[in-house]
């Protein structure tokens, strides 16, 4: 895995960069933003809301009886939607531990799995991606739940399919689009009152796309991971610089970079 190395606290400064997130997951990378020196600018562009609460449910009570043989969390709004349901259903983390496998795509992932269930996994790739996910579970057979969003890509399950398990998707959490940006970021955006665009999954950058169109071309785009850029270049944005590794960490090494080549 790519280290990251510690930001000066003046890799930012003066830099004004847009944090199109969930409201609730904007402050941690605001923080490292001014951390840095720099100068976040809050926008929800997406908004978190409950899935399949029945179907989640029945999966922590199957997970607690040992009919899964994994589990695999691709976000920590995954994580947040299991801890939910367990503790509905008056259950805790020993449930998801009945599985022989727990993974997470990534070290946010496992943090949020630390914090909300005090749980380690068994498997964190080296990439923060759900392929490098998928490439990296070991072969093997039974049930696998994958708590995830409505929207999630169909690449985990196929890749789990080709290596023996029976993955069973359920819908942690939905995303959904506000109607509008603040007039506030708009005016900034239009008035030149952003540098970067700090971009950290698709979703944020199709509903940044359709929140703010085209002026989005006065900013430099930085993504957090290649699945992002890919689905930045489909929208037409260009993307000045791409976090390595894919964290939060890394898309603060990455804002620094597009800010000195500026």
């Amino acid at each position: 895995m790519t280290q990251v190395t510690e930001l000066a606290s003046d890799a930012l400064t003066g830099v004004r960069i847009l944090v199109p997130r969930a409201q609730a997951q904007a402050a941690a990378l605001s923080r490292r933003i001014r951390a840095a020196g720099g100068v976040p600018i809050e926008a929800p562009v997406l908004r978190i809301e409950p899935g399949d609460v029945a179907g989640l449910a029945r999966a922590v009570q199957d997970l607690a009886a040992g009919r899964f043989q994994g589990v695999c969390f691709t976000s920590p709004n995954g994580v947040r939607g299991v801890a939910a349901a367990l503790e509905a259903g008056g259950l805790d983390g020993r449930a998801v531990r009945a599985a022989s496998l727990i993974a997470c795509v990534g070290p946010g992932t496992a943090r949020t799995l630390q914090q909300q269930l005090d749980l380690r996994p068994d498997l964190v790739p080296a990439v923060a991606t759900t392929l490098a996910l998928g490439d990296t579970v070991p072969y093997g057979s039974g049930r696998v739940l994958l708590p995830r969003a409505d929207i999630a890509s169909t690449v985990l399950p196929q890749l789990l399919r080709d290596k023996g398990y029976d993955p069973v998707e359920v819908v942690a959490y939905r995303t959904t689009r506000p109607a509008a940006l603040p007039d506030a970021v708009l005016r900034r955006l239009r008035e030149g009152g952003v540098d970067l665009v700090a971009v950290a999954s698709p979703s944020t950058a199709r509903n940044l796309v359709a929140l703010a169109g085209e002026v989005l071309d006065r900013v430099g785009i930085v993504s957090i991971g290649p699945v992002t850029t890919a689905a930045c270049g489909t929208l037409g944005l260009t993307v000045a610089a791409e976090a390595d590794p894919h964290t939060i960490e890394g898309l603060v090494g990455a804002l620094a970079r597009a800010a000195h080549r500026a």
